[in-house]
């Protein structure tokens, strides 16, 4: 299946995305028909081919019939409004969850419920079709992987409905934790909430170092004219030879001086800290002095606070850090039936498809010793038996 890469080079909104997908090839007739199946009066939607910055690209806009007074909708009534409709369910089910982010992180911003919460801009009619329309869209294209680059945001401040708020507005970053994103050295909201919606919630990777093959590329333009960078987003769909890799830090010091048990106290404290794993290698150091690496792997929010853990709790004067990558195989915890009994296990699906099923070493020790069976035998009885194939249960 060929994959949507975003290059979000001047931010992302909702009217940008969906014009990207008309501008790559979809179908603005089908869009107009699954937009019909919202059943809500009052709009029509434009698609147009537009110049800017030197190159060409479609704008998309959602026109609103000032004759025809719109609620105010929050969450209820916008999953109410999806419910109802005569839209494919995987595409109700995809614009349900943008809505829920949405309305998580409207919740947490403002402090109330979020039951509570009014969508302001992003529950009109307008960012109703753009949330709606770019869903099934995607729904129509086959579903393809979604991935994007880091999102430009700009900076400055933007004018809302609560007055002046510094870009990115609160709801959009807040919408984007997790997200990879830079300035883009624009004063202007480059991002806006619907975007960010968007593309957090179902793009499954964000990086510049995606290694693909290139088929056929769109340009969706917004709505500000601007020359250099034209205000637009490219959406490249492409066959991924690799996907952007999981942003980790590596944090890393020689000690020398320091005994097994020394070690032994850091490396729990490094995983109580929340490190993601911790290798301890032996090295020879200068003078031809015997020492140890200590590398820690950590998230980039938790890398401070390990740094300042080694810096206080070893003899070390000094760490080093950078930046890496890392690919995940997709895995989810299960219970699988056996013959000796249930076993928690972690079920791992490969990049060609394949599944792979393997025990928890906590549960093989477990068998082992409740059933008096050799660790060897253990392990030998459960591979016949963790089939990949067989659901657990």
């Amino acid at each position: 299946m060929a994959c949507l890469y975003f290059d979000c080079f001047s931010g992302a909104a909702g009217d940008m995305l969906v014009a990207a997908l008309l501008d790559l090839g979809a179908s603005f007739e089908q869009l107009r028909e699954d937009l019909a199946a919202l059943r809500v009066d009052g709009f029509t939607i434009v698609r147009e081919k537009k110049w800017q910055g030197g190159l060409a690209g479609t704008r998309f806009d959602v026109r609103l019939d000032p004759a025809v007074k719109q609620p105010r909708r929050g969450l209820r009534e916008i999953e109410a409004l999806l419910a109802a409709s005569a839209l494919p369910a995987a595409v109700k089910e995809s614009a349900t969850r943008v809505f829920r982010r949405i309305g998580a992180a409207e919740a947490k911003v403002h402090g109330c419920p979020i039951d509570e919460v009014h969508f302001h801009e992003v529950g009109a009619v307008d960012s109703i079709a753009d949330v709606v329309g770019f869903c099934a869209l995607h729904h129509r294209l086959g579903s393809p992987r979604l991935f994007a680059s880091p999102i430009a945001v700009g900076e400055g401040f933007v004018k809302t409905e609560h007055g002046l708020l510094p870009v990115p507005a609160m709801a959009t970053l807040e919408l984007l934790a997790g997200v990879p994103v830079e300035s883009g050295g624009l004063r202007e909201e480059l991002c806006t909430p619907t975007g960010a919606a968007l593309l957090a919630t179902l793009c499954e990777g964000f990086g510049r170092d995606l290694s693909y093959v290139p088929r056929r590329v769109g340009y969706g333009l917004g709505t500000r004219v601007r020359e250099s960078p034209p205000n637009a987003v490219r959406v490249v769909e492409c066959d991924v030879v690799a996907p952007p890799g999981e942003g980790i830090v590596v944090v890393e010091c020689n000690l020398d001086d320091v005994t097994g048990q020394e070690i032994g106290r850091l490396i729990e404290r490094c995983m109580g800290a929340g490190a993601l794993d911790v290798v301890v290698a032996p090295v020879t150091m200068k003078k031809g002095r015997t020492g140890v690496l200590l590398q820690v792997l950590a998230d980039p929010a938790r890398a401070a606070s390990i740094e300042e853990l080694l810096l206080l709790d070893s003899p070390t004067l000094g760490v080093r850090r950078w930046r890496a990558s890392r690919r995940i195989a997709a895995r989810e915890a299960a219970t699988w039936p056996t013959s000796l009994g249930p076993v928690k296990v972690k079920v791992a699906t490969l990049p060609d498809g394949t599944r792979r099923v393997a025990p928890e070493f906590a549960e093989l020790d477990r068998l082992a010793r409740e059933r008096s069976l050799p660790l060897a035998e253990v392990r030998r009885r459960l591979a016949a038996e963790l089939d990949p194939g067989r659901a657990p249960g």
